[in-house]
């Protein structure tokens, strides 16, 4: 039975056996199948992103599957390098292309559980999006108000990206651009070292905000359309929390490095209807920072921009109290606004010091603009945020640039003090001060404010100044609009200690409550009561008024009384007003300034405020103020507005004048009612006097005005206006249109006619004729007699409309028009047979055509054309010039003067009024010229300007009888404010012939280059041949001496000096630049004053950031002087200039004429040294002899034993003879040129009894014939 039994139970354990076996089989294929489903599509896609043809099939995927992916070419592998071309992603308001992107991984450091992307950059990607075109973005849910807190986080592999560039960024959203030439980077993180940024660079960075100003305003508007009213219990609650709450630490999820960020030439502007409204240039940026062991260090922070220079460091704990310590350090640059200073360079140094878990310290310093000083501390992390703060400040001056000018009254602020304690929602102010300018008087203020986030309570305001105080308390509330409460006292404030010509002294109190909000307003004044005294005569005002939304003005009482004048009101004006106004002034005087006038009357008001009854009276008398003066004023009217308008009004006013305008009496008086009513204007009066009539109806059902102007006759300094016909006016209130009909208006020298009916409104078309324009008129107004003469025809109409803009056509004629204008003693006279001028602007678009014919000379015609004047104003059309002759000018010359030249040019206007293009050319041919104003006569002469667009370029040559002069240029412009130019002026041996100075040959070679900003001139002139003969010096040659004091009555104190030195700029602020040689050669003669010698020498004129200033050194050769009976060699010569040309340094010898001494082994002389204003003269000789000596032979050529009587007297005689002889000289050579003998001289010779008298002159180039006789022995003798 046992046996049996485990038989079976054998049985039993091999069938289980058996069965598991295949569950077992079956679970392995299962999971091998899950395996390969799993893995194997992983392995293939591993596998095809490690081959270039798999990238290839797997990118090409990707952009089938996807409708907004296009990606134009595929290359290389992930290994190797993925380089993708020309990828373009498109979705609704989004538009991304890149030109070529490269992605490559290194496979082998994922063995290190590392991802290493050798390389990833982007070349030329271009990202639109347009925000009215995106799809709406999906609500979020709220987010819950406790988050979960920054961790640690255990990252399971590290990532090192060793290049990261993108090249040539261009983002566009909306109307703003974004570029960016070069970002490059690369970082790393993991575990052990946390997110390392290595040096990153970020270059050409530009951002442009760009609007319109009805945009800018649409904004505006809808920002004010959505604000909501403010919720300020809310407000409250999340102001009263402490700002870091239970927060101990914040825990960072990986360390953060920032080795190095630098970024150049980053720029913002906003554009604003395409100008430039503000550019912001940053040219360097750099930032170095760490978090590591909750410690966060600013290591180094610095910007550099236009506005101002700003550097910073410091470091916080993020655990414990968070201590922390910043500084930062900003230097602004002066702020400029059409080149004037409006803030001056300022500096500010902020500090943050303490703890944010207990009490931060606040240090706030600025100097230069405002020199003051913030400090305080801050407890952020207690509820309501306690704080004290201090603000002091000295010498505080606004406007801030006026500090260093004289003769401003800009405001300044000494001892200010500002302190501000208690938190967000309960605060205390102190304000203490002392200020005083722009036209305010010298005033202490000390105020005490306390309250809330939606109210202050003024505890005190007190102003001490003019003598007296103000003050005032009140409560002032902006929770629900504006409400306020207050009571203002004023204790013997005397403005006229301020204002000299309102002496008044004031005393009162003022009470005052009101609020103002979207619905309501009211304003309650139940007590105001003024009392003082003004011009030593009374004064006292008393009121009590209220103004609301339903009720205008509610008047209980208002007297104001001023000695014997009263001005009292009551009443009320509302819908059923009954308000009066009681005037009994008979003397104003000195209630205001130059005020005078005598005033009696009354005006009654009753009725609704839309539908007044009005009944006034008004008598003035002696009414004066400043220059306006009125003698006697009547105005009376009694006006009913119940049903209709209806009534009568009547003004009368007797001498009135202001400035140049007189009127000895007008009388206007209006009377009738909507359906009937008349205007009649009658004055008498200089320059203008008048008559009018008006006569008209009003149809209320239709709102129509019609009217009727007759018998106008108008008065004035060019004639009398009279119109031909009478007026119909009509006025359609509905269509806001009026309706003139046809009329004309005469005068002596004008007939202006409309000769149809038009509309003028919203819309309207006015076509009009000028049928007579005496230019004679244009004399009379000028006060210049004979000036012009012809008249001129006209005719055109103009247009305006409500969808387009304005229309106008218009042309004008004349015929034998002239002019003859006055200049010094003769007259320039134009005749002009005909003038025709077309203009036409339309849609924005303007076309002018002109001719001008000029009578026996050629003509000028015009035809330009502007499109689009008010934005793009691009231009074109044509301008020519044909046969116009420079011998127009011929009669402002002199008989035996001339000039002529031919002016052709034919020029094409292209491209707009900022940047014109110009083709074609303008060209002055035959110059002739012979003027006394020119230093030389021109013979013939060619000027030629040939234009290609934005440049031109200069050709020409003057021609002399003996040479000529050669011109070459260029200019080019960008625009008119970018331009540049450039002539170049090269002679050689060029004659100039000066009158009675000097007579020379040039050789040029000079080049004038300008800018806006620079005139530079630079070259050479060379001087190889003068002569020069100075006789007298002009009167512009000599200024006047710096201290002479002219004893008159017309001397003006305040007169400055002189200018001694040449301005370094232009008026228009043009900079001058100038680095000229001028080169004297071996063959320049001068002769001025007895002085004759030859110079030479090389000069170099400066001019650069200063005044003129001339470098270099002449030198007087072979040079003589004989003036006053001395004849002196020089025998060394030397002037040398190194700055200003008024001040050379001399370096001279001059002995006498060794024939002229009675002993040819002495030299006798002076010696010039030093600076020409100061210089320092010494007597010397050779042999050394004392000075008496010295001198004695320098004057009589004898020394001091063999001088006697008779040789004294000698010495005096030759002396006074060679003055004579000398300024004879010319003379002389004259008569000796009329008998042909060049250089005929007379002069002396010999010292004392020997001296004698010499005639000398050159019979042929190589014969010379001298005589002379002795002045005291008559011997003569012939060489």
């Amino acid at each position: 039975m046992t046996d049996q039994t485990d038989n079976i139970a054998t049985t039993e354990s091999a069938v289980k056996k058996e069965a598991v076996r295949p569950k077992k089989k079956i679970c392995r294929r299962v999971l091998c199948v899950i395996s390969a489903v799993i893995f194997l599509p992983i392995f293939i896609f591993v596998s095809m992103l490690a081959t270039e043809s798999g990238t290839r099939v797997l990118v090409q995927w990707t952009d089938k599957l996807s409708d907004n992916l296009s990606i134009g070419e595929v290359s290389g592998s992930l290994q190797q390098g993925l380089v993708l071309k020309n990828v373009l992603f498109q979705s609704p308001g989004v538009n991304v292309h890149v030109e070529q992107a490269r992605l490559r991984l290194d496979a082998g450091c994922l063995w290190q559980a590392l991802i290493c992307v050798e390389d990833m950059s982007v070349e030329q990607p271009a990202v639109k999006i347009d925000t009215a075109q995106l799809p709406p973005a999906k609500e979020q849910a709220e987010e819950s108000d406790e988050r979960m807190p920054m961790r640690r986080i255990n990252l399971p592999i590290g990532v090192e990206v060793k290049k990261i560039a993108v090249e040539n960024l261009s983002l566009e959203i909306d109307r703003n651009r974004m570029t960016l030439a070069q970002f490059q980077s690369a970082l790393s993180l993991n575990n052990e070292n946390g997110l390392i940024l290595s040096p990153t660079q970020i270059n050409d960075f530009i951002f442009v905000m760009s609007t319109t100003m009805e945009e800018r305003l649409k904004q505006v508007n809808a920002a004010q359309e959505q604000t909501e009213v403010l919720d300020w219990e809310r407000l409250e609650q999340n102001l009263t929390p402490p700002l870091l709450g239970n927060v101990q630490q914040i825990e960072l999820p990986f360390d953060i490095h920032v080795q190095d960020i630098q970024g150049t030439n980053w720029q913002y502007q906003s554009i604003v209807d395409e100008q430039v409204e503000q550019h912001i240039n940053v040219s360097a940026f750099r930032l170095q920072a760490e978090a590591s062991n909750y410690t966060a260090k600013l290591q180094k922070f610095s910007i550099e921009s236009s506005l101002g220079n700003v550097e910073g460091e410091g470091q916080i704990q993020l655990n414990q109290d968070f201590p922390l310590n910043f500084t930062f350090y900003t230097d602004f640059h002066p702020l400029e606004q059409d080149k004037q200073i409006i803030v001056p360079q300022s500096t500010v140094l902020l500090s943050l010091s303490g703890s944010l878990k207990k009490q931060t310290e606040i240090s706030l310093k600025t100097q230069g603009a405002v020199d003051a000083l913030l400090a305080g501390q801050v407890e952020l992390n207690r509820e309501k945020m306690p704080l004290q703060l201090t603000l002091t400040g000295s010498n505080i001056i606004y406007p801030f640039a006026d500090k260093q000018k004289k003769g401003t009254d800009p405001l300044k602020v000494d001892d200010f003090q500002l302190k501000i304690g208690g938190n967000l929602l309960a605060y205390q102010i102190d304000l203490n001060a002392q200020a005083e300018g722009m036209g305010a008087p010298k005033t202490k203020l000390d105020l005490n404010v306390s309250g809330g986030l939606s109210h202050a309570n003024i505890d005190k305001l007190q102003l001490n100044a003019l003598d007296g105080t103000l003050n005032l308390q009140g409560y002032l509330s902006w929770k629900e609009g504006v409400a306020w409460q207050s009571e203002l006292n004023l204790n013997k404030i005397n403005a006229g200690a301020y204002l000299q010509k309102w002496p008044v002294v004031l005393s009162g109190k003022l009470v005052s409550s009101g609020y103002a909000n979207s619905k309501d307003w009211q304003v309650n004044v139940p007590e105001l009561n003024i009392q003082g005294n003004l011009s030593q005569r009374p004064l006292d005002l008393k009121a009590d008024l209220t103004a609301s939304q339903d009720n205008l003005l509610d008047v209980r009482q208002l007297l104001l009384t001023y000695g014997e004048n009263k001005i009292s009101a009551q009443g009320h004006i509302s819908e059923q007003s009954d308000f009066h106004l009681d005037i009994h002034a008979p003397d104003l005087r000195g209630l205001w300034p130059e005020l005078s006038a005598s005033l009696v009357g009354k005006v009654d008001l009753t009725g609704k405020v839309t539908e007044p009854n009005i009944k006034l009276e008004l008598t003035g008398n002696r009414i004066q103020f400043q220059d306006f003066q009125l003698n006697k004023l009547y105005s009376k009217a009694n006006i009913n507005v119940i049903e209709q308008i209806q009534g009568r009004a009547d003004v009368e006013l007797s001498d009135f004048s202001y400035g140049d305008i007189k009127v000895a009496r007008a009388d206007l008086w209006v009377t009738g009612n909507e359906g009937n009513h008349q205007l009649h204007l009658r004055t008498k009066g200089e320059p203008v006097a008048a008559v009018f009539n008006l006569y008209g109806n009003f149809d209320r059902t239709s709102q129509v005005w019609q009217g009727v102007l007759n018998q106008i006759d108008i008065q004035s300094p060019v004639g009398a206006w009279n119109n031909d016909k009478n007026i119909n006016v009509s006025y359609d209130n509905k269509l806001l249109q009026a309706t003139v009909s046809a009329h004309c208006w005469s005068n002596p020298n004008i007939d202006l006619c409309f000769p149809q009916s038009f509309k003028a409104g919203t819309t309207g078309e006015v076509p009009f004729a000028l049928r007579k324009f005496n230019l004679e008129m244009v004399n009379k107004l000028t006060e210049q007699s004979g000036l012009l003469k012809g008249q001129l025809r006209s005719e055109g109409k103009v247009a305006w409309f409500t969808d387009k803009p304005l229309q106008l056509n218009i042309r004008v004629d004349g015929d034998n028009l002239a002019l003859a204008k006055k200049i010094d003693y003769r007259t320039f006279n134009l005749t002009v047979p005909r003038l025709s001028v077309n203009a036409q602007l339309e849609n924005n678009n303007l076309a002018l055509k002109s001719e001008v014919r000029i009578q026996n000379q050629g003509q000028i015609t015009t035809d330009l054309k502007l499109q689009d004047i008010a934005k793009a104003r691009k231009l074109s059309g044509t301008l020519n010039i044909q046969q116009l002759n420079l011998n127009l000018a011929r009669q402002l010359l002199s008989n035996s003067e001339n000039v002529n030249g031919d002016v052709n040019a034919s020029l094409t206007f292209s491209g707009d009024l900022s940047a014109p293009l110009l083709n074609g050319s303008f060209n002055i041919d035959k110059i002739r010229a012979r003027m006394k104003s020119l230093p030389f006569d021109l013979t013939d002469g060619k000027v030629s300007l040939a234009f290609h667009g934005n440049r031109s370029t200069l050709e020409g040559y003057l021609n002399t009888p003996e040479s000529s002069l050669q011109l070459d240029g260029d200019a080019a412009w960008q625009s008119l404010e970018r331009w540049n130019t450039r002539v170049h002026v090269k002679t050689d041996q060029f004659y100039v012939d000066i009158p009675s100075l000097a007579k020379l040959k040039i050789t040029t070679d000079v080049t004038a280059k300008a800018t806006p900003t620079l005139l530079d001139l630079s070259g050479e002139v060379a001087v190889p041949w003068a002569r020069i003969t100075v006789e007298e010096l002009s009167a512009s040659a000599v200024s006047v001496s710096g201290d002479e004091v002219i004893l008159d009555n017309k001397t003006d104190r305040n007169s400055t000096a002189l200018p001694t030195n040449t301005a370094a700029q232009t008026k228009s602020d043009m900079a001058i630049r100038s680095d000229l040689k001028i080169r004297i050669g071996n063959d320049v003669l001068i002769d001025a004053y007895g002085l004759r010698s030859h110079l030479e020498g090389l000069l170099a004129v400066k001019q650069e950031k200063g005044n003129l200033g001339l470098y270099g050194q002449i030198e007087l050769k072979n040079g003589r002087y004989a003036s006053f009976g001395q004849d002196l060699l020089i025998r060394k010569g030397q002037i040398g200039f190194s700055g200003l040309p008024s001040q050379p340094v001399l370096n001279i010898e001059a002995i006498r004429n060794p024939e002229a001494m009675e002993s040819n082994n002495i030299i006798a002389g002076i010696k010039v040294i030093g600076a020409a204003d100061s210089p320092k003269v010494e007597v010397f000789s050779e042999p050394s002899m004392p000075q008496d000596q010295a001198l004695s032979y320098i004057l009589t050529g004898r020394s001091l034993e063999n001088s006697g009587e008779t040789g004294s007297s000698g010495s005096v005689g030759a002396a006074l003879l060679s003055l004579g002889l000398g300024k004879s000289g010319k003379l002389v050579g004259g008569i000796g040129e009329a008998f042909g003998i060049q250089d005929l001289s007379l002069g002396t010779a010999g010292v004392g009894d020997s001296s004698k008298v010499v005639v000398s002159g050159n019979i042929t180039p190589r014969l010379q014939i001298k005589y002379g006789v002795g002045l005291f022995d008559g011997l003569a003798e012939v060489t």
